[in-house]
């Protein structure tokens, strides 16, 4: 998991469902690559979060996930079964 917000805990999935770490080199629409470094959740149901990170030529930036086709999913409260 990215990042723990109050008492919900959340990761970040591609688009096949495989969970993205934190240093994972994950590659945009024009096929450029990106290295991971974090991100926000959604704060609100409306919002789909942020992702943090570095381009290949060093810049770097935060994104809406959408931009690498990922997306944050709610795993739910912390220390449930």
């Amino acid at each position: 998991m990215i990042k723990i917000m109050d008492s919900q805990s959340w990761k970040l999935q591609d688009a096949d469902g495989k969970q993205v770490e934190v240093g994972q080199v994950i590659i945009d629409r024009d096929e450029k690559s990106f290295e991971l470094s974090g991100g926000m959740p959604p704060h609100k149901p409306s919002s789909s979060g942020r992702v943090y990170g570095t381009w290949a030529n060093g810049q770097s930036g935060e994104y809406f996930p959408h931009v690498f086709n990922l997306r944050w999913v709610e795993m739910g409260i912390r220390g449930s079964v």
